[in-house]
């Protein structure tokens, strides 16, 4: 199969921005807290650094993915990958959501169009770029025979975070309380 055009990674721009905020001030607070001694440390660093992983996880790291292999949805605490026979539905009012033949995926990162856009019916730009790829491949002959290769989607659980989070959730309730 000839590829029909690179890997387009989408993002909004705002969610983007939000996530170096909040990693920055995480940073900075942390970093302030060390000046505060002992109690500050114990008090507020946890949190910080809490709210700066959940900033990135959120924010930062989530997006979509749209290749000719399919479309991979990076959402805060998971993964899902969606094969193009598995594919029914592309709906972007609302930012994007795939309805496939497993179920329904909302991505998290996907920027949902504005006002004017939604009330016109124009769908958001990651659900643009999934319809356009999509189309290219009906168009192509590469989806006649849709197949589904497997017996579900693929879903992997970003098990670094889900860890990071819960230690640190319990290190704000916690550390507090040694002082």
């Amino acid at each position: 199969m000839q590829a029909l055009g690179p890997t387009e990674v989408v993002r909004a721009p705002s969610a983007r921005a939000l996530g170096a905020t909040m990693v920055a001030l995480a940073v900075l607070g942390t970093g302030s807290t060390l000046l505060g001694g002992p109690t500050a440390v114990r008090t507020y660093a946890a949190p910080l650094v809490l709210f700066g992983l959940l900033g990135w996880a959120a924010f930062w790291r989530a997006c979509v993915e749209v290749s000719d292999g399919g479309v991979r949805v990076v959402n805060t605490l998971r993964t899902v990958e969606v094969p193009w026979p598995a594919l029914e539905e592309v709906e972007g009012r609302y930012g994007l959501r795939l309805r496939t033949a497993y179920g329904t995926v909302q991505a998290w990162a996907a920027q949902a169009p504005s006002g004017t856009q939604r009330a016109r019916g124009e769908p958001g730009p990651a659900a643009v770029r999934v319809q356009a790829r999509l189309e290219a491949l009906r168009a192509a002959g590469h989806l006649d025979d849709g197949r589904l290769e497997r017996p579900d989607l693929r879903r992997t659980w970003h098990s670094g975070t889900l860890a990071g989070v819960a230690v640190l959730a319990v290190a704000t309730v916690v550390l507090p309380l040694l002082g």
